[in-house]
């Protein structure tokens, strides 16, 4: 079994050299609305007043769930999806090392050190066992052109694939435009949603809104140019 944020990771990483694909805008925003929306899906935190709470701290066996509950629960006092969207991603190169050893413990990738100037280690994460991700791709591609109804799990995974701008990378650079309206659809349609409670419904679309905007604004910020 697998998290959103490791189906995540595993479509964003070039299998063969274990490194991000180039596509990929922002991930560290893709992994943390992940990670709070499969804790909301889980009731393990909700929106009280607009502010994101834990609800049940009942241990879920995933280190970086932990992490991020303890980061909740231990801030000073209730804060809204947008300061823990500004935060998070802060201490995801850690959160990440989290996803990955998960995913190397599974046997889903492995690890390898790699030279650097011959004298730097830089480590690595190519695929073990394509069979996860290639099932993970087949269901997406069910969903998108073969109207397979998604589970909550895909429906979030497929928003976040459009948001973090690898929509070409799992459906292909010819069929980038009709997936992203398909997802649209979806989306608007929230077909999943039925098999969730009106809270988690209200969480998910703050949790989307406040990962498009911290997205976009690092796409923005990165593409103008340099002040004189």
């Amino acid at each position: 079994m697998f998290t959103i944020a490791e189906a995540l990771l595993l479509l964003a990483t070039d299998d063969d050299k274990g490194t991000q694909v180039s596509t990929a805008d922002s991930m560290e925003y893709g992994f943390t609305g992940a990670i709070l929306s499969e804790l909301t899906l889980m009731e393990r935190i909700e929106l009280q007043d607009e502010k994101v709470v834990v609800i049940d701290r009942t241990p879920t066996g995933v280190p970086y769930f932990e992490t991020v509950l303890d980061e909740i629960e231990n801030a000073k006092k209730p804060e809204k999806i947008e300061y823990w969207m500004d935060r998070l991603p802060f201490k995801m190169h850690n959160i990440k090392k989290e996803i990955i050893q998960s995913l190397v413990e599974k046997g889903i990738l492995k690890e390898e050190s790699k030279k650097i100037l011959f004298v730097f280690n830089q480590k690595m994460h190519p695929e073990a066992d394509g069979r996860v991700e290639q099932e993970i791709r087949s269901r997406l591609q069910r969903i998108v052109f073969d109207n397979e109804t998604p589970d909550p799990l895909a429906g979030i995974l497929l928003n976040l694939i459009k948001i973090c701008n690898l929509t070409a990378e799992v459906f292909g650079e010819e069929k980038k435009e009709t997936a992203e309206k398909r997802i649209e659809k979806i989306a608007a349609e929230s077909e999943y949603d039925v098999a969730i409670n009106k809270s988690i419904e209200q969480m998910e679309a703050a949790i989307m809104i406040a990962t498009t905007t911290a997205i976009s604004m690092t796409v923005l910020n990165n593409t103008m140019p340099p002040n004189n």
